[in-house]
């Protein structure tokens, strides 16, 4: 049994920012079909996963399963719940693959947004503005966003990032960099949320790299 995607509505991505667990798919995009041995679950049989790059609100809807203090346990349960959510495969099928079809999927999802983001020891870009074309157009509030403009954060977007940045969770984290690509970009947020999450890797990077501190120039104290 092979299920096919069907379209987000906005409804579906804001959920995201709730605590509902409503589970929907990817927008068009390129797929990777893994075939596998018939698994039987509740009388249906399920064979081929159909994965896409996951979109903002799937990674934040799987970030819950961590709770407030990840363990090797809760990532790997917030990494299936994402195979889950981009295949459409119930989490008791999901479950019953063999583990080295459950890592190849796992890590076939979790590259989009890894290989995105800017390395720990790289230096931020600080460029004055960001043009951001995206892989793939969102289709939201009525619009097509397929293009985003970034700048440097002011004080009122940083105070809102640090805000929900608080309680410290994996949940918290995205959600705030979310609310930051939000504002600076004036995107809805349904918008945000559907976007491919290595795109939006991208644009939270180089907003979130104006609050890096560069190295210090000058003299660190007053000559004697």
């Amino acid at each position: 049994m092979t299920l096919e995607f069907e379209p987000l509505s906005d409804e579906a991505a804001l959920a995201a920012f709730t605590q509902s667990t409503q589970s929907y798919s990817s927008p068009e995009r390129d797929t990777m079909l893994v075939m596998v041995e018939p698994i039987e679950w509740k009388k249906q049989q399920f064979d081929c996963l159909r994965l896409r790059e996951p979109v903002v609100a799937q990674v934040l809807f799987s970030t819950r399963a961590m709770g407030k203090r990840p363990t090797e346990v809760t990532v790997r349960d917030a990494q299936l719940d994402l195979v889950e959510r981009v295949s459409g495969w119930p989490s008791g099928a999901v479950g019953m693959l063999q583990v080295s079809v459950q890592d190849r999927c796992i890590m076939y999802l979790t590259d989009f947004e890894e290989e995105a983001r800017r390395p720990v020891d790289a230096e931020p870009e600080r460029t004055p503005e960001m043009r951001l074309l995206l892989t793939v157009a969102v289709e939201a509030t009525g619009k097509s966003h397929s293009e985003m403009v970034l700048r440097e954060p002011v004080g009122t977007e940083r105070r809102r990032y640090d805000v929900a940045r608080e309680r410290a969770t994996p949940e918290a984290l995205l959600q705030a960099e979310v609310n930051l690509v939000a504002d600076v970009s004036g995107w809805p947020l349904a918008a945000v949320l559907k976007m491919p999450i290595s795109d939006f890797a991208r644009a939270a990077d180089y907003l979130t790299g104006f609050f890096i501190r560069g190295p210090r120039t000058g003299p660190i104290s007053r000559p004697s």
